[in-house]
């Protein structure tokens, strides 16, 4: 049971995981996504970021777009737009600068496009249809480097691998903290201004169009011009400010592949937060009562059989802690052991107690007719003293008496050990127990101390029979008679009572009196070997084993005995045989 428990629960707190781990992986992936995204819209905002926008974007009654998204976008990037009809007229414009034309001749715009005729902005040109309307897009933007980098080409001045400017030329690229550097056809550094050591002192053509175009990427803003007059090349670049650069970067990596290493880091650093929760709440969980229960055990082991259960307040009431509940089969197991180990140790200590108080009295009723017979002997070896012969045989009487006790309390020790041990050195014999039983009583209640007529025996007509010993089974009698009548007040009567069958089919024989009754220790205790209820000093006769003796016989012949009783209310002890 607790290993198909703890299979379910492993294997459902692992499924849980599973699913967090696979819904933290497709936000991620759906976060890589929307990065590379915007890194592809951001770096290709013309056309495919505008398209985008327009797609994403609503047309008022006019057929004119209506997006602040745009418009804001249009901003930080630096660029206007522009929709013309098939006139060319310009019918709606974004963050268009006031140099622009109203309306362009289909033929001058080609050149423009095409870069036939000179204009001061980089053109994109696209056509697109929304809802119906087909639209002309004009973008445009300035590179914000190149007029600096116009001005620089004419204010600088090269000589003899130097290069150096004018006062407020230096001033506006200190101010930028940008670098210039000169580079002959082959790529190669001729002369620099301002330029940080790790800047490279060369180019290649893949490299030079690399910087220009993955600014993030190398985290500087970089421009470039070829004079043709000279045939060098001049480059600018500045660091590229905060809000330019993408979160993280990572130098010489590309935007793409730090997306990628960011997911990547984030779904470890969940996975391992995920796996830290999971060992913390294990080792509460399961670790907790596993301890609890190697110290349940440490503490039995020490003698402590205390109840090892965790226990918890709750309404009104103790109860088991939750936690522990995987482990409950283990803990009603230290519990049944705890148990069991107190109860023996009880059990031990009580039956040390009855073990001392049994040698006590067998040592004084040993004792006192030994101390008889030892006064009558040294009374007869006696020089000084001469004896009749009738002195004589009353001291011989009188030690022949204890001798007689000693031989039957000897007996009945080695009797009751024998039928504790199971040795049973009988053969049974069937017999009318009617007939037993009355003459038994007869003979009993013919006693000296006893009035026949305080003992009365009901038998059934037809013959009950049963396989008994009859010497037990005459003692049995006798030492229920001799229990009850020695030990109630004078006058008190028995009623003894024979029915062929019990409920169960079996044979019944119940001895009821009218004494004064037993409470509920004496009843625990009456089969107890040398407990007499009362004191040693008492001068009724008997070994103090007449019950412990009589359980032990009705059991050899495979019957029980029964006792009820209350103080005030008189006893029955029923000897049963069920069949």
């Amino acid at each position: 049971m607790i290993r198909r428990r703890l299979t379910i629960r492993f294997a459902v707190q692992l499924a849980v995981a599973g699913s967090l781990l696979a819904v933290l992986a497709v936000i991620i992936v759906i976060w890589m996504l929307a990065r590379f995204q915007d890194i592809e819209f951001n770096r290709n905002f013309a056309p495919l970021g505008i398209s985008k926008l327009i797609e994403e974007s609503s047309i008022d009654s006019k057929g004119l777009i209506a997006d602040p998204v745009l418009l804001q976008r249009l901003r930080e990037d630096g660029g206007w737009l522009q929709s013309l009809d098939a006139e060319g007229h310009v019918i709606q414009s974004f963050n268009a600068p006031h140099d622009l034309p109203s309306r362009y001749v289909p033929g001058q715009l080609m050149d423009y496009w095409i870069g036939g005729e000179p204009f001061p902005y980089k053109l994109g040109l696209w056509i697109q249809e929304k809802e119906g309307h087909l639209y002309t897009l004009l973008y445009g933007a300035r590179s914000p480097t190149e007029d600096l980098l116009v001005r620089l080409i004419d204010d600088g001045e090269l000589k003899n691998q130097s290069l150096s400017f004018s006062e407020s030329s230096s001033s506006l690229l200190t101010q930028r903290k940008a670098w210039v550097q000169v580079l002959s056809r082959e790529g190669k550094q001729i002369a620099a201004w301002g330029k940080p050591a790790y800047a490279p002192e060369s180019y290649t053509l893949q490299e030079l169009a690399m910087r220009s175009f993955e600014q993030v990427r190398y985290g500087a803003v970089m421009d470039s011009s070829y004079d043709k007059r000279t045939g060098l090349t001049w480059v600018i670049q500045y660091p590229m400010e905060n809000s330019e650069i993408e979160p993280l970067p990572i130098l010489n990596v590309p935007p793409e592949a730090q997306v990628m290493i960011l997911g990547i880091a984030a779904f470890l650093l969940c996975s391992l937060l995920v796996f830290i929760f999971l060992s913390a709440w294990y080792a509460k969980r399961f670790g907790t009562p596993i301890l609890h229960i190697l110290g349940s055990i440490e503490r039995l082991g020490m003698g402590d059989y205390t109840d090892p259960a965790p226990m918890k307040r709750g309404s009104g009431r103790k109860s088991r802690s939750r936690g522990y509940r995987v482990f409950s089969e283990v803990m009603e197991s230290i519990g049944n052991l705890t148990t069991a180990l107190r109860t023996g140790r009880d059990t031990a200590e009580q039956t040390q107690l009855h073990r001392e108080e049994w040698i006590a009295g067998v040592t004084h009723d040993l004792k006192t007719p030994l101390s008889s017979v030892q006064g009558y002997a040294h009374m007869l070896a006696a020089e000084q003293y001469s004896w009749s012969e009738e002195e004589m045989r009353k001291f011989a009487a009188i030690i022949l008496e204890k001798t007689y006790y000693m031989d039957k309390l000897i007996n009945d020790l080695g009797l009751t050990y024998r039928l504790k041990n199971g040795d049973i050195p009988v053969s049974f014999e069937e017999k009318d127990i009617g007939v037993l039983l009355t003459d038994c009583v007869t003979r009993t209640a013919e006693h000296p101390a006893y009035d026949p007529s305080r003992v009365q025996c009901t038998v059934p007509a037809e013959p009950v029979v049963l396989a008994v010993y009859q010497p037990w089974l005459e003692r049995i009698i006798g030492n229920i008679v001799a229990n009850s009548l020695n030990h109630n007040p004078p006058g008190t009567t028995m009623h003894i009572e024979l029915s062929g069958s019990s409920p169960l089919g079996g044979v019944r024989i119940d001895f009821r009196d009218n004494g004064q009754g037993m409470d509920g220790q004496t009843i625990e205790r009456l089969f107890e070997r040398y407990y007499r209820g009362l004191s040693t000093d008492s001068e009724i006769e008997g070994s103090g084993l007449g019950m412990a003796v009589t359980k032990e016989l009705v059991q050899a012949m495979g019957g029980r005995i029964e006792v009820r009783s209350s103080p005030g209310q008189g006893t029955v002890v029923s000897l049963i045989w069920d069949r």
